[in-house]
């Protein structure tokens, strides 16, 4: 039993000599193992210059660069140029840089860059700088183009705009753009496919009529020049987002009756919606009709300087079926004492207190009487509210000023008991004041700080 053969213990010693295997590849090694396509599709996220350097990697990385889908966005001519020369394409982007008017032969250059072959169905394009107008070689390119981006460059006034035909643009972004009305629908019209449309800053159009059969998303803001906006049939708009109106804006929407996200609406703006208007006059709002109502919006975002209870009620009443509702201003000297408007509401209740309202997100909490009654009010009445969010200043978020708070606004007689209050501090940036590309529209919560 205890006698082990010679045969056993030789097998032993030769099993414990054995040479382990390999380690694993890793780096750059792990990822040369990977297909042609995925790395393919690694080189063309990659910047311009570090995808051209990917050749030096190995002679497995060597042919990639060549037959990867060409993402250029340079800034030095010659180098573009050259790109366009030795690529053999397809070509996903082209970011074209700003030469300046003082460029030598800067037409004949971009009408070079345009024609070349590696552009053959380009995707995606951005024209970035002083081209007035724009080059017409660049038309050569539209009809592949799914996201098109034009900054600080004019548009021939042609009424037809028969040269701007997008078959396949899905999101659009016009930034300090000249163009005139009648151009800019026809721009509008020839994109027959367009999902996300952004206005910023664009100049020579008073008035925009918009009717889609497929547009989404529209975004307006910087609006210096464009006056009245108008939605005149957009069947799958579900966003109408308007930051930074720092003028008087008329916003009428006759029929987009999957409107779900509104905002944000100022001091500027005068709103229509179906029989629902809502005019501002003197920094004040007035609601001709409160008898008719949207339900179909859901998001409802306010930049109003001193908005009262008052006028937040009323808001409430013509979007019942509100969920999420953000305040980035409101008034501090407004007398917002909420037991009175309870009376009323008691006979006339506010449909989306006690069915939809989810979310209360108000910014520039100061936590003096008027603020504080103001929130109370959603605290004391918001049945199905989950979250509650005071932005404050930096000076007013610490501990003891934020219990003395909580015991202000009576958090432990909050109807809805499983909803979350926070107190955050204020900041001067905003995701959406910021946007400067159509695709930044989609985010999921684009008015969240």
């Amino acid at each position: 039993m205890g006698i082990t053969t010679r045969a056993r213990g030789k097998r032993r010693k030769l099993q414990g000599h054995q040479t382990p295997p390999p380690p694993p590849p890793c780096g750059a090694a792990q990822i040369s193992l990977l297909p042609d396509d995925a790395l393919r599709e690694i080189v063309t996220r990659l910047p311009s210059n570090d995808a051209a350097r990917t050749q030096l990697l190995s002679s497995r990385w060597r042919h990639l660069w060549r037959s990867a889908p060409l993402n250029l966005d340079l800034r030095d001519a010659g180098d573009i140029s050259r790109v366009l020369a030795t690529h053999p394409g397809p070509a996903r982007r082209f970011a074209v840089p700003d030469l300046g008017s003082s460029f030598p032969n800067r037409r004949a250059t971009l009408d070079a860059w345009f024609a070349a072959p590696a552009l053959d169905n380009l995707q995606e394009l951005e024209l970035m700088g002083s081209y007035r107008p724009l080059p017409p070689s660049a038309a050569r390119l539209f009809p592949t183009l799914r996201v098109a981006v034009f900054s600080r460059c004019s548009f021939p006034d042609d009424p037809a705009a028969a040269a701007f035909c997008f078959p396949r643009l899905e999101q659009l972004t016009l930034e300090y753009v000249a163009v005139s009305e009648a151009t800019l629908h026809g721009v509008l019209a020839g994109c027959a496919a367009l999902d996300c449309l952004l206005l910023r800053g664009v100049r020579g159009c008073r008035r925009l009529s918009i009717s889609s059969p497929t547009i989404r998303v529209v975004g307006v803001c910087v609006t210096r020049a464009l006056k009245e906006l108008i939605v005149e049939d957009a069947p799958r708009l579900e966003r109408l987002l308007m930051p930074e109106v720092w003028q008087l804006l008329r916003v009428s929407v006759i029929s987009a009756p999957k409107l779900e996200a509104l905002g944000w609406l100022s001091n500027h703006c005068t709103l229509e919606i179906g029989t629902i208007a809502i005019k501002c006059s003197i920094g004040e709002f007035h609601f001709d009709s409160l008898t008719t109502v949207a339900r179909g919006v859901k998001v409802l975002a306010l930049d109003i300087d001193n908005l009262s209870l008052d006028m937040a009620i009323d808001f409430m009443r013509c979007f019942p079926s509100l969920e999420k509702l953000y305040i980035r201003k409101f008034s501090h000297k407004c007398n917002n004492v909420w037991h009175q408007k309870m009376r009323h509401k008691m006979l006339d209740p506010i449909e989306c207190l006690d069915l939809n309202l989810k979310k209360v997100e108000v910014s520039g909490y100061c936590g003096n009487k008027s603020h504080i009654d103001f929130a109370m009010f959603f605290v004391l009445n918001g049945r199905v509210l989950e979250l509650m969010r005071l932005e404050c200043g930096t000076r007013r978020n610490d501990r003891k000023w934020i219990e003395n708070q909580k015991m202000c606004l009576k958090l432990d007689n909050m109807v809805s008991k499983d909803a979350e209050f926070h107190f955050t501090r204020r900041t001067s940036w905003n995701y959406f004041t910021n946007v400067r590309r159509a695709h930044e529209l989609l985010i999921a919560d684009p008015f969240c700080t």
